[in-house]
């Protein structure tokens, strides 16, 4: 079963992952703006080639699985746990 459709004009409410509050969108003024969430991409990944002509070495990447996308908080970013995932994101384990 489908969830609803969001009603037109509307945005999902987005929630920290880690803290769970509520996020808004970004703030945008004509002299700066005010970051309402983080939002990371991620999820478990595996090594995989593709070579574009027979004649090429394969090019390895890694490729996503399963997405997840991880919401963070601004509040929730300034904590160094949640800092160092950040960073970390992309590295081997």
């Amino acid at each position: 079963m489908m969830p609803p459709a969001p009603e037109v004009g509307s945005t999902p409410s987005l929630h920290c992952s880690r803290c769970g509050a509520a996020v808004e969108d970004t703030q945008h003024t004509r002299t700066g703006y005010t970051v309402g969430y983080y939002l990371l991409h991620t999820g478990p990944t595996e090594e995989a080639a593709t070579r574009r002509g027979e004649d090429e070495a394969p090019r390895t990447y890694r490729r996503l699985l399963e997405a997840v996308e991880f919401v963070a908080c601004p509040g929730c970013v300034r904590e160094p746990e949640v800092r160092r995932l950040w960073l970390a994101f992309g590295k081997e384990p």
